[in-house]
């Protein structure tokens, strides 16, 4: 890999956002921050400029992370993948209106998230 691409990980299950950090620090990407709330994913986004967003659709706080999505691919040129457990028709159309670089069912298997970012980066 020429230069580690920068990921930020949204999720507000902390062990489940420090075990994909661990997972994608040892593949050699640079994890730039962490967020817990869509509204902090917004200006994490922001201020850091990732490369790739790890999106739970699931977040604390008012805004979930398919809004937080819609909001930062307005504003900033990243490949956001989402995370749920949660897959209900609702949620599938809602995240595929969104230009999406994948999507994952939790428990997130590491193979996945692979097979995604060889795909994107």
């Amino acid at each position: 890999m020429d230069s580690a691409k920068r990921i930020l990980i949204v999720e507000d299950e902390s062990l489940t956002a420090m075990a994909l950090g661990a997972y994608l620090q040892g593949q050699g990407y640079e994890v730039v921050g962490f967020s817990a709330t869509g509204e902090e994913a917004v200006q994490t986004a922001k201020e850091k400029n990732p490369d790739v967003i790890f999106m739970d659709v699931r977040l604390a706080g008012k805004m979930d992370g398919i809004e937080a999505a819609e909001i930062i691919s307005r504003e900033e040129r990243v490949s956001i993948i989402f995370m749920t457990g949660h897959s209900t028709q609702a949620v599938i159309e809602r995240v595929a209106a969104i230009a999406l670089a994948g999507y994952l069912i939790k428990p997130i298997d590491f193979s996945d998230i692979s097979r995604i970012l060889s795909r994107i980066v």
